[in-house]
């Protein structure tokens, strides 16, 4: 069922890429089997690692969307999949990834700057499904 987990983590992520949304398409299909699987490996662990896709629904909600809905929303669905301390292991290293990616955009920014004096350096964004691929794959391929 992992596998399954990675190739829908693989096309939400494309989509975050291209579009910067997650598609809501990936959700239904992807939630079934996550319901099914969850239920044969025992409700209680999945609901603990749901706490962690409800925890980002709420800061995104909090900060007014700066953090994706959609970001929370694979969460949530990926607790179908995963128990606790894979959950939280992505999300570490899903951070620790858009960090760099962030890092990488900010330099970006300030050497635009620099060649041109008009630019704010606005407009960047991560696309944090695509950051949680590797981590992903990772976690499935242990």
């Amino acid at each position: 069922m992992k596998w399954f987990w990675l190739l829908g983590l693989t096309l939400a992520a494309w989509e975050d890429l291209r579009s910067r949304e997650f598609p809501y398409w990936i959700f239904w299909i992807w939630l079934v089997p996550g319901i099914g699987n969850a239920a044969s490996d025992g409700l209680l662990g999945h609901l603990e690692a749901a706490s962690v896709g409800a925890g980002l629904l709420l800061v995104s909600r909090a900060t007014r969307g700066a953090l994706g809905a959609g970001d929370g929303l694979f969460f949530l669905l990926s607790a179908c999949y995963l128990d606790l301390r894979e959950t939280g292991l992505l999300l570490i290293m899903g951070l620790g990834i858009s960090g760099i990616w962030s890092m990488a955009v900010v330099l970006r920014s300030c050497m635009a700057q620099n060649r041109d004096r008009h630019s704010d350096g606005r407009g960047g964004t991560i696309p944090f499904l695509a950051c949680i691929w590797l981590p992903g794959l990772w976690l499935v391929w242990r």
